[in-house]
């Protein structure tokens, strides 16, 4: 977005042993590698149920959203899925207007992903 933007940071953790991204700073067509990058290497190491943490976005732009449906759809062709833990009112605003709140399942933090991905019903 601007040039005074930090570079995009990707950490990642794990959730109910499944591997969550955690993208920090900006998605946008000049920090999207980075990010497909990392989404790539999870599903090329067999990983085919993926979480992505979309807390620590500061923006996202259609580059990246684009890229985490793509991913997503990798995943699904892999037998898996994504899920989004999402509770930025800014990014679900750009979820719901695209229609990807309806795509993907979006949970509001690392508890609730927890209790999703080990089989129980978010509350």
């Amino acid at each position: 977005m601007g040039d005074s933007a930090q570079p995009l940071r990707i950490e990642t953790y794990e959730i109910a042993g499944h591997p969550c991204l955690k993208p920090i700073g900006e998605v946008d067509i000049a920090s999207v590698g980075t990010l497909q990058e990392a989404m790539a290497g999870l599903l090329e190491a067999g990983h085919s149920r993926l979480v992505m943490d979309l807390q620590g976005l500061t923006y996202l732009d259609s580059t990246g959203l684009g890229s985490i449906a793509a991913a997503r759809r990798r995943a699904r062709e892999a037998g898996g899925d994504m899920l989004l833990i999402c509770a930025n009112s800014r990014i679900l605003r750009l979820l719901s207007i695209t229609g990807m709140d309806l795509v993907f399942r979006i949970v509001r933090n690392a508890e609730e992903a927890e209790r999703v991905l080990g089989g129980e019903s978010p509350q």
